[in-house]
């Protein structure tokens, strides 16, 4: 009987272990399905808002609603792990865009256990690379490229545009100190933009991508009194609309293909598909309100464009009429022309005929100025020998009278 119960004891031993193994291999089964269960869920849904950093034991709290009315009620690294890189998994090249030049990359493979540590990593991303940044021009280049499409009614894409523009409303370049005091404020509404989906971040204000700007508006906050929370940006009140939320600004942060399929790993399929069509509705009621008033101004200008096309009729033919009064004061023109320039050929002829004439009469007077210089010298010639006729005719007088006695001539 004893050894019966000793070889008994062997199928027994034999039958435990293969429960054990049994029960084993249905433990594994029942956890792969509800890791596959659990990483449908997280792609439909999206992580928890808020959780639990990663455990040292590897098992962090995490509470997701299952199938059946279960929760989950906590979850291994590992998972979050092969689930984040299931899920980033692939290559793709961005979809351009509003960018700036040089732009930070968002993704990364490394998991996170809710949407606020996922918000968190980004920011501290986002304020690095800002930190980097040599001046105003360059933070604006960075911001641009993150807020502008975060834009949600026409006014604050407007108002992002203005800050991010180089230059002022008349066109002229901005100062220095503009240039600055609009980065920092396309900073501050980044800023506003996280604090609205995860005001813990901003507990101490030193999380802040422009902590002056923030201290600033805390600042002003406190001594608001009841008007504070005008001056503070409004947090999300339900879950629903914080997960809407981050997901729009996850969504709109950057347009890089990686980081885009991260953004869907962390909110969920549902809530990435949502983001996206509550912004092309945005943007569609954006495009609204530019064609309405485009066209009342194509109205507008085409009621100016008739008027003013008449006028150019009107002044197209009175150009006309001019133009043919000018034609018949031209055509007046070259005959008189004509006639002038018969005239000053007779004139030249006229001209030439009476040079020679000058130039015969100055020859005549030469010859008669010579003709009475001989004449002068004639008449003085004359005068000399009748000098001396009557010298010889005297001289000659008183020799008679001297010869016939006669009494010489009285003087």
């Amino acid at each position: 009987m004893r050894l019966f119960g000793i070889l008994l004891i062997v199928p027994i031993l034999l039958a435990g272990g293969g429960y054990v193994y049994l029960a084993t291999q249905d433990w594994k089964g029942r956890q792969q399905i509800n890791a596959a269960g659990l990483r449908h869920l997280l792609l439909l849904q999206g992580l928890p808002v808020e959780g639990a950093d990663f455990s040292a034991d590897d098992e962090t709290p995490f509470e997701v609603p299952m199938a059946g009315g279960e929760v989950t009620s906590t979850v291994s690294k590992k998972l979050l792990e092969t689930y984040f890189r299931n899920g980033t998994a692939g290559g793709g090249a961005s979809t351009g865009g509003e960018q700036a030049p040089a732009r930070l990359s968002l993704t990364a493979n490394t998991p996170v256990t809710d949407q606020v540590g996922e918000a968190k990593r980004v920011l501290g991303l986002l304020k690095g690379e800002l930190d980097k940044a040599q001046d105003a021009a360059q933070k604006i280049a960075l911001v641009e490229g993150w807020l502008l499409i975060q834009a949600e009614t026409m006014n604050e894409r407007v108002q992002y545009q203005e800050w991010a523009s180089r230059n002022d409303k008349t066109g002229a370049p901005k100062s220095a100190e503009k240039l600055a005091a609009d980065a920092d404020s396309l900073v501050h509404a980044l800023d506003r933009k996280f604090y609205r989906v995860a005001p813990n971040l901003y507990a101490g204000g030193s999380a802040a991508l422009a902590p002056a700007k923030w201290q600033e508006m805390q600042s002003k906050a406190e001594g608001a009194g009841a008007d504070a929370a005008q001056l503070k940006p409004p947090v999300a009140t339900d879950d629903a609309d914080r997960r809407a939320r981050l997901a729009h600004l996850f969504v709109h942060l950057d347009r890089d293909a990686a980081w885009q399929r991260r953004v869907a790993v962390v909110v969920g399929l549902r809530r990435y598909v949502a983001a996206i069509t509550a912004q092309t509705i945005r943007f569609r009621e954006m495009r609204s309100q530019v064609e309405l008033p485009l066209g009342v101004d194509q109205a507008n200008f085409q009621k100016v464009q008739d008027y003013l096309l008449n006028e150019a009729r009107q002044k197209v033919n009175q150009v006309r009429v001019v133009a043919d009064e000018k034609a018949k004061l031209v055509e007046q023109k070259t005959a008189a022309d004509d006639a002038v320039s018969r005239r000053q050929t007779q004139l030249a002829s006229l001209r030439a005929q009476l040079q020679k004439v000058q130039t015969e009469v100055d020859e005549h007077l030469v010859q008669q100025t010579g003709i009475e210089k001989q004449l002068y010298e004639i008449q003085r010639e004359v005068s000399l020998t009748l000098e001396e006729v009557y010298r010889l005719e005297a001289l000659l007088t008183d020799v008679e009278r001297e010869r016939y006695g006669l009494l010489p001539r009285q003087p």
